[in-house]
């Protein structure tokens, strides 16, 4: 063999190796066209987890966010497409959420509102510096069906009305649609027109027609005070918007006019002060317990003495006919006595004049 044929035999097996070598070394680069040698990103699919996969949710509870366990890269820089489709294959998109930032250890997005009473898809893929990866997988959701509630009208007591202490409070019962199903009111009393806070704020169950509320505990006299009522879907929590807000002023049935001192917890109701219409020892029929002793036993109850009692009462424009015996502890009155009979004020009914 001749000098310049070995030579040729040792050049290609140099070649040889150098290209055996570059497609065995692990560590050699691999870029792309016309990026310099640079590597680009290895990026997993990211997988999604709420709403969970077949979840069924309330259009009350829309908008939703969706949240997806974030993809591994190599590189970071990482953003997110999230797509909505209603069917499987996502050839009908109906909202795609594109170039989302990574947040820590999860990525989340809130999406538009969606039509109601319909099955939707959704999936997720990351991408990044230069590399987009693939869809994880495909969850599936359902939104139910719309309800509409239009808000209650006030019936009773309207604004500017005058009640007493324990009114009761009346609307016209809302207007359904949709799917809703039995309504809860929710009466809401208060002392300011913002109801913050409310004195009272009382579910009822819808009534026929009207749905009606009375407190069990006397409300502030001789102020504005303000009420409105909403509607609720026992079943889907959805709320109509509150009644129109009405204005009334309570009085105490009792003390329309000037009230007596603060107090009470002094005085103890015995027998006969049931609600009932008696008839007296001369045959006239009458309510008992007349107003009269009740406004006593209230005074009696913050803290006064019979005598004082009654002459609170004609001292401040509510004349009584009451007359105090001490020595036989009882204050008569024109057909009964109020007897304080073993600690307790009794109302005994009068046997003769």
């Amino acid at each position: 063999m001749s000098y310049r044929s070995i030579r040729t035999c040792v050049a290609l097996l140099a070649i040889a190796a150098a290209a055996a070598c570059s497609k065995s070394n692990p560590a050699q680069p691999s870029g792309t066209a016309g990026d310099g040698g640079a590597l680009t990103a290895s990026i997993t699919a990211p997988r999604p987890t709420t709403p969970a996969n077949n979840l069924a949710v309330k259009n009350s509870d829309q908008p939703i966010t969706l949240v997806a366990l974030n993809a591994v890269s190599t590189k970071p820089g990482v953003a997110y497409t999230f797509e909505v489709a209603t069917d499987a294959a996502f050839t009908t998109k109906v909202q795609v959420k594109d170039n989302v930032a990574e947040s820590s250890g999860q990525t989340s997005v809130a999406l538009d509102m969606l039509p109601a009473a319909k099955d939707y898809y959704w999936h997720v893929r990351a991408s990044g510096s230069g590399t987009t990866g693939l869809f994880g997988p495909t969850f599936k959701f359902s939104i139910g069906p719309a309800i509409s509630i239009s808000a209650p009208v006030p019936a009773a007591p309207l604004s500017g009305a005058s009640t007493s202490d324990r009114p009761t409070f009346a609307v016209t019962n809302s207007v359904k649609g949709g799917a809703a199903g039995a309504l809860t009111y929710v009466f809401e009393i208060a002392d300011n027109a913002a109801f913050n806070p409310a004195l009272i704020a009382a579910p009822v169950p819808e009534g026929p027609g009207q749905t009606s509320f009375a407190p069990a505990s006397s409300l502030p006299t001789a102020k504005t005070l303000y009420w409105r009522a909403t509607a609720i879907d026992t079943a889907s929590g959805t709320s109509s918007a509150p009644s129109a807000v009405q204005t009334f002023t309570a009085t105490n049935p009792l003390w329309p006019a000037q009230q007596p001192p603060a107090g009470g917890g002094h005085a103890v109701q015995g027998n006969g002060w049931d609600k009932q219409t008696l008839v007296s020892f001369n045959g006239v029929r009458f309510d008992s317990p007349t107003l009269e002793e009740s406004r006593i036993f209230d005074l009696l109850d913050r803290g006064l003495d019979p005598q004082s009692a009654i002459d609170w009462l004609n001292g401040h424009g509510y004349p009584t006919v009451g007359v105090w015996y001490p020595a036989t502890q009882t204050i008569g009155f024109p057909y009964q006595y109020m007897a304080l009979i073993n600690g307790s004020w009794q109302l005994v009914l009068r046997v003769g004049a």
